[in-house]
């Protein structure tokens, strides 16, 4: 292994800032590359995306599959029979570890899962370790939004940033906040919950048992409930059509973006209440870019064209013109690459001890 690469492992493992360096710096000899590579898994609210990722970034095979939500047991199955699947995907490639994003507060020993909102039954579970001795692989454990960063940073818009938030909009709200590429933690490892920033005062309750989360007013399933609410009332929106089933986030983004007066609508809202959120980052951080990523995002420009605004409308002129708003790079893949890639990180930091 180079020394740079190695005095990198080192200065991440121990909270220091990295370096930006070539891809061909930062990466093992090609020869290295041919014989390891990591597994990355994205547990979401609604499903768990895996791949087998080389150590340049590149995925070399993928799953995805709908979660198991009925216990720790089932979804700790479910998560090796796709690790077992991977491993043998491609010959040409040994799994060295698994890197998991979890949507949780994972304490920042990184070995235990604080509070999981979306899987209650992983609270207080000491997940890195059953994951090793089920998988019989090295694990590293991490926030979703702060794998998704990673890999941003790593591969993806961030690639030559120093400062960036990604903030991640989908089952759940979340932000992974990246200063000095280095991924702020804060002091128990639970910086980043963007969700629970208060955009109404006097709004929604949130399961948080907070008043007006913007995570109640953004997220799929809020904007799910938006729909709802409003169909009855707009007969000829075209998400009438679907009656076999409920219709979801996914729905009306692709009916904002063929132009469906109610759908826009809603994605507008959305846009407004996010971008105040965007806002108040960059007037509290001042970074160089703020990265949208998650399934909501794919309403594209019919959601960024009103949280722009709505960023202009509040943050201060200085901070707003040092920062860019762009979407994710990586796409869907963000999790995926970014929890293999900082598996391969923190993990071969033992090889270099």
């Amino acid at each position: 292994m180079p020394q740079s690469r190695s005095c990198d492992i080192l200065r991440f493992q121990l909270g220091l800032p990295v370096p930006l360096r070539s891809p061909m710096a930062m990466n093992s000899s090609p020869s290295s590359i041919k014989r390891g590579c990591y597994i990355g898994i994205d547990i979401g609210g609604a499903s768990i995306k895996a791949g087998v990722v080389d150590s340049e970034g590149k995925i070399r095979a993928q799953r995805n599959r709908a979660i198991a939500h009925e216990s720790l047991p089932s979804l700790s199955r479910q998560i090796a029979d796709i690790v077992a699947e991977l491993k043998e995907a491609d010959s040409k490639f040994e799994v060295r570890g698994v890197g998991i994003g979890v949507p949780a507060l994972v304490s920042k020993k990184k070995s235990r899962i604080s509070i999981s909102p979306s899987l209650p039954y992983l609270n207080g579970v000491e997940f890195k370790s059953q994951m090793e001795g089920l998988l019989g692989l090295p694990v590293s454990l991490e926030n979703d939004a702060n794998v998704a960063a990673y890999g941003e940073m790593s591969m993806g818009a961030a690639r030559d940033v120093q400062d960036f938030v990604y903030v991640s909009i989908g089952t759940r709200v979340g932000a992974g906040l990246v200063i000095n590429r280095r991924v702020y933690q804060g002091a128990g490892g639970f910086a980043g919950e963007l969700g629970h920033i208060a955009v109404d005062p006097e709004g929604k309750k949130c399961f948080c048992g907070g008043t007006g989360c913007l995570e109640r007013y953004v997220s799929a399933p809020s904007i799910a409930q938006r729909v709802e609410e409003r169909i009855v009332l707009n007969p000829s929106s075209a998400l009438q059509i679907i009656t076999d089933r409920p219709i979801n986030a996914q729905d009306v983004s692709a009916a904002a973006l063929v132009g469906d007066k109610m759908a826009c609508v809603i994605i507008g809202e959305v846009g407004r209440y996010l971008g105040m959120a965007i806002a108040n980052l960059i007037n509290l951080l001042n970074v160089q870019m703020v990265v949208l990523g998650g399934g909501v995002i794919e309403a594209g420009e019919v959601l960024l064209k009103p949280t722009i605004e709505e960023v202009k409308r509040h943050a201060l002129s200085p901070p707003y013109d040092d920062c860019r708003i762009v979407a994710s790079v990586l796409g869907p893949a963000a999790g995926v690459i970014g929890s293999s890639l900082l598996a391969r990180d923190m993990l071969s930091v033992e090889a270099v001890l």
